[in-house]
């Protein structure tokens, strides 16, 4: 469903991973990690990033740093309460609202003709 939502957004997805310590090293400019997630958005000239499926505290911790260091619009798709970091904030996301949301989006590209 993320693939399918990148595919009609003609966006790149960039995982992030699970947030304790990689051993022996991580790539910051390539991986989004809790530490350096502005890098990550500095180096792949990130003007917009949508959080999907991301652990809360995690997401958290991320949308503040990347809220403090860069101006790259965020959105967070939440299926519990929301991230008040994220400048847009989608709460109570499943499964049924990606749907919907993907659907939207392919007409919206339709009426655009792109």
């Amino acid at each position: 469903l993320v693939r399918k939502m990148a595919e009609v957004l003609n966006a790149r997805i960039i995982p992030m991973y699970d947030y304790r310590p990689k051993y022996p090293k991580i790539n910051p400019e390539v991986e989004i990690n809790p530490n350096h997630p502005n890098l990550t958005i500095w180096h792949n000239k990130i003007k917009a990033c949508i959080f999907v499926g991301v652990h809360c505290h995690y997401a958290n911790v991320a949308l503040k740093i990347i809220r403090a260091e860069t101006d790259c619009f965020t959105i967070a798709m939440c299926g519990m309460a929301g991230h008040e970091d994220a400048m847009i904030t989608l709460r109570d996301q499943h499964i049924e609202e990606m749907e919907k949301f993907i659907k939207i989006a392919e007409e919206v590209k339709r009426e655009l003709g792109k």
